[in-house]
């Protein structure tokens, strides 16, 4: 006990890291820990293809997101191929336990060890830290970089140090791009307080520090036009991004889904005859510009609900549901509830807002950090995960709230304020939905896909069919699951879905290829000939193995005269690739002449 009171912020690393062990240790058994899904499976496998060797990126174009943290779980898969799933978690369990320390610092400078230590507890034991340090998923990555970057510049020092605050923000833009928003409204804080000292020692300050952020962002911009092709400074899914929180149709963009929605959403620019990144994401900001202009009032009450959505509660997730994964961690289940009060959020909140009235002059600079954050989540769009790195400062106003509210419990001030904090929590906590521990459509349709992946074609079946059962028009899942009736063998249940999936997805090639594939399987040839027709007509990347697929089903059923004018239409259509047609076509002939 004597060594806790004696090194707080090591004692709260230590309970934090204990704490995330055994997170991991219970959802460990979820299908979804080693298939993770969306944006996590998009980083896996950009990962990978690190690992491989393809450390520049070549052929891939400029960054779509920021570049940090597939590098981070490239340089682990590198290590550790064959223990990535756990290593990576383990290493950001470790990256959030210091966090946790970090945060039990900066309440000491900036307020007193009290503060520092209860926020420290807090944020050792918050459940949405805990749930994402468990997610291959950059928000510890760059809550740790946010964290170390406003401890060095609260600490100060000479000119290395400004450098080396100003790199380290810099990595934290790389990892989530409104760290480069709190980079700016740091570097006017460092011109501010320099300036007390003299001009020329504020400039040097700030020009110092403005260098540590251009020498790790300029090698990323000079790989996405060197090599990327194009000039773009980080990533160009900003534009996509923008637009998603900014257009009249809000509420059907920001819910949009994984797969064939997200597709159609950013294949608006390629509609338009543009291709290029930079100018893909200009046509999305260009659009959400013409919205402003032209609605302003609705753009205004659209960006006042963002704002209030914010201190809200309610761990809104982006493209799965947080509050399910309760079902695998005891741990989650009692650090992240709603009833009545959504624990923590909701609480940390109002005593962060209590926190944040009584703030002083000197706590300017972990304010600002909030400011960035917060700004950024109300001018794009509001998620759990894009406002987690602001939280741990949050948990400081919060500490700083709740440790005043117990000194001043006996006087008239102390008595007002819980007053104060009493209407902030019915705020903050009014009209909560409740928790969906059953689980929606895409998180049933998340685990069909894992177990998919590991062959457990019943549990997929089942999972897809709760996920269609939840939302009938979840068209994607629908696909699947005729898939898995196929692999079941019911085709004739696979061929009747993929049939009700072509009239509603009429523009999805795979659904015409499945069903093909289903119709061939019941000797339904010309019902077969009509579905590959329709694929055909469809631009898609499957086109040639389309026509590979027409040529031999033509060859099996003797239409050998129908099987050539394929071939010919092939030749035709990639004339770079008609040996490869012709080679094609003779080893099938080749091989239905020997069967016969």
């Amino acid at each position: 006990m004597e060594w806790c009171r004696r090194h707080p912020a090591w004692a709260i690393f230590a309970l934090a890291l204990g704490v995330r062990l055994l997170y991991l240790f219970e959802i460990d058994d979820s299908p979804l820990f080693r298939h993770p899904v969306v944006d996590a499976e998009t980083y896996a496998r950009q990962a990978a293809e690190l690992a491989g060797g393809n450390w520049l990126g070549r052929g891939e174009g400029p960054f779509w997101q920021p570049p940090l943290y597939p590098y981070f779980l490239g340089a682990i898969k590198t290590l550790f191929p064959g223990a990535f799933w756990y290593a990576s978690r383990l290493i950001q369990g470790a990256l959030g336990a210091f966090s946790c320390a970090l945060v039990c610092g900066l309440g000491r400078r900036f307020f007193s060890p009290e503060v520092g230590l209860i926020a420290g507890l807090a944020a050792a034991l918050y459940g949405p830290l805990i749930f994402y340090d468990g997610e291959l998923l950059p928000a510890t990555l760059g809550t740790c970089l946010n964290l170390l970057g406003l401890a060095l510049l609260a600490r100060g020092g000479g000119r290395w140090h400004w450098l080396g605050a100003g790199a380290v923000l810099g990595l934290a833009g790389l990892a989530v791009a409104p760290s480069l928003v709190f980079a700016g409204l740091a570097a006017g804080w460092i011109c501010q307080q320099g300036w007390k000292e003299g001009r020329a020692l504020a400039l040097q300050r700030t020009g110092i520090f403005a260098l540590g952020v251009v020498l790790v962002v300029a090698p990323v911009s000079l790989r996405n036009y060197l090599i990327g092709g194009d000039a773009v400074l980080i990533s160009y899914n900003g534009g996509v991004n923008f637009y998603i929180g900014n257009n009249p149709q809000y509420e059907r963009t920001v819910n949009i889904r994984p797969g064939w929605e997200w597709d159609d959403l950013v294949g608006l620019p390629l509609e338009a005859g543009i291709e290029r990144p930079s100018h893909k994401a200009q046509f999305f900001y260009a659009k959400s510009w013409e919205y402003i202009r032209s609605q302003p009032l609705s753009y205004l009450g659209l960006l006042g609900r963002k704002a209030w959505a914010c201190w809200q509660g309610d761990e809104v997730g982006r493209n799965q549901d947080i509050y399910y994964w309760r079902n695998y961690s005891a741990l989650l289940s009692g650090l992240l509830w709603k009833g009545g009060l959504a624990f923590p959020f909701g609480l940390v909140a109002p005593l962060a807002l209590l926190g944040l009235g009584l703030a002083r002059r000197k706590e300017i600079l972990p304010l600002l950090l909030l400011v960035a954050h917060f700004a950024a989540a109300t001018a794009f769009f509001v998620a759990d995960r894009y406002r987690l790195p602001a939280v741990p400062v949050l948990l400081l106003f919060a500490a700083q709230g709740a440790w005043w509210l117990w000194a001043h419990r006996r006087l008239w001030q102390g008595r007002l304020a819980l007053a104060g904090l009493v209407v902030l929590l019915l705020l903050c906590n009014w009209g909560l939905p409740p928790m969906q521990m059953g689980g929606d459509a895409a998180i049933h349709y998340n685990l069909g896909q894992a177990y998919a992946r590991e062959q457990r074609i019943a549990e997929a079946r089942a999972e897809y069919a709760q996920a269609v059962g939840l939302d009938s028009t979840y068209w994607q899942a629908w696909l699947n699951l005729g898939s898995a009736e196929a692999l079941s063998g019911r085709m004739g249940e696979a061929a009747g879905i993929f049939e009700q999936v072509a009239r509603a997805r009429p523009a999805q090639v795979e659904v015409w290829m499945n069903l093909a594939h289903a119709r061939m399987a019941l000797q339904q040839g010309p019902e077969a000939k009509r579905a590959y027709a329709e694929a055909l007509k469809l631009p898609s990347p499957h086109r040639p193995q389309l026509y590979a697929e027409l040529m031999g089903f033509h060859l099996r059923t003797g239409e050998f005269r129908e099987a050539e004018e394929v071939l010919a239409q092939a030749r035709s259509e990639y004339p770079q690739e008609a040996v490869r047609f012709a080679q094609v076509y003779g080893q099938m002939k080749a091989r239905v002449l020997g069967e016969r």
